[in-house]
């Protein structure tokens, strides 16, 4: 099937983020001093684009799930800003938030611990209906039909609880719910993380297929490396949350730049037995450190194979080193040309990368 997605440039910006910042207070003693903060996102900044999928990996406790979560305002931001459909949603009011929220919904990693036991399939899925509209009931239940046809569920299931349902099943609910109001953006939160490898594949491919037909736009975070290759068109690399390297799919998997990117997908399997015989793993030394003290230059310095002495000083900024690649390190040189791209000074200008702050 051809892929009909228009490129970046093509493309409106639908999310912009500018160095979000997640941090979380460490209180200690008897008086529960403020002592610290756990900095669990410092410093991001990315675009995604209408009807694109934008893959986010790493290892746990990279902050994944925390941006995901900051990209809607489930936490409230420490600093940064984040723009959804032109509109910061980082300074709206809780009125005002609360009618943006149709728009920008998510789909949770655990398909059993965010559906309520003790409310039916048709009363999960019509939820959000109840809040933000004044459809009648007939319609509720026509529109709770219709996007149970949409999600490959059963309507004769619609009276049954979440308790009798596989894994599969329950996150066809939750997705069948974040579609309720025709949302534009939607976080899938590790989506796949907590099914079987057989049901994973049928979930991504009706992720895949609802954005072909509704024009969806997904932030797609993930452990799965694999799944990330096949679902995402361009992916980002976060290592201690801060991201390592931005760059459209083939790329990045076909040439890492990022020292931490090329360990990471050094660990994917190759389905080639040939291809598998003769891959060479990047075994990583030591332990991740601390989010609440991070190593004073490079995140990544403590760990990397490829360290050198400005690196243990200075923090590197996430700047283009390739048309439409974007990388934070010190030993990843921009090409004569990369600056402006094949299409000149407006490409680089309408992928708005905004690099992480000096330190």
């Amino acid at each position: 099937m051809l892929d009909a997605k228009p490129t970046p440039l093509q493309a409106k910006k639908l999310v912009e983020v500018k160095d979000l910042r997640m941090y979380f207070p460490i209180h200690t003693g008897l008086l529960r001093r403020h002592t610290g903060d756990v900095k669990a996102v410092d410093g991001l900044s990315f675009d995604i684009f209408e009807g694109e999928t934008l893959g986010l990996v790493g290892e746990s406790g990279c902050g994944k799930s925390t941006v995901g979560r900051a990209l809607l305002r489930l936490y409230e931001l420490t600093s940064g800003s984040v723009t959804i459909d032109g509109e910061d949603i980082a300074k709206l009011s809780p009125e005002a938030l609360r009618k943006k929220r149709p728009i920008m919904q998510m789909v949770f990693q655990d398909p059993q611990a965010c559906l309520n036991p003790r409310m039916t399939v048709a009363a999960i899925i019509a939820e959000p209906l109840d809040e933000h509209t004044k459809l009648s009931a007939d319609e509720k239940l026509e529109k709770v039909y219709a996007l149970m046809d949409a999600v490959g569920l059963n309507r004769a299931f619609a009276n049954r609880y979440p308790h009798a349902f596989s894994g599969g099943q329950r996150q066809r609910i939750g997705i069948a719910r974040a579609l309720a109001l025709n949302p534009k953006f939607i976080v899938c939160d590790e989506p796949i993380a907590a099914l079987d490898v057989s049901i994973q594949a049928q979930v991504v491919n009706l992720l895949e297929d609802l954005q072909e037909k509704l024009g969806l736009t997904y932030l797609f975070i993930s452990h799965d490396l694999s799944m990330v290759r096949h679902i995402a068109d361009r992916v980002a690399v976060m290592y201690l949350g801060r991201i390592a390297e931005l760059s459209p799919r083939e790329p990045l998997y076909a040439e890492p730049l990022h020292p931490y990117a090329k360990a990471l997908l050094s660990a994917v399997p190759d389905p080639d037995p040939q291809t598998e015989a003769t891959r060479q793993r990047i075994i990583l030394q030591g332990d991740v450190p601390s989010p609440s003290n991070p190593p004073k230059g490079c995140n990544f310095c403590t760990r990397c194979p490829e360290v050198i002495a400005i690196c243990r000083e200075v923090k590197p900024e996430l700047a283009e080193v390739r048309p439409g690649r974007f990388v934070a390190c010190h030993l990843v040189k921009p090409e004569n040309n990369s600056a402006t791209g094949p299409t000149g000074k407006a490409e680089a200008k309408e992928h708005n990368q905004q690099g992480e702050p000096k330190p």
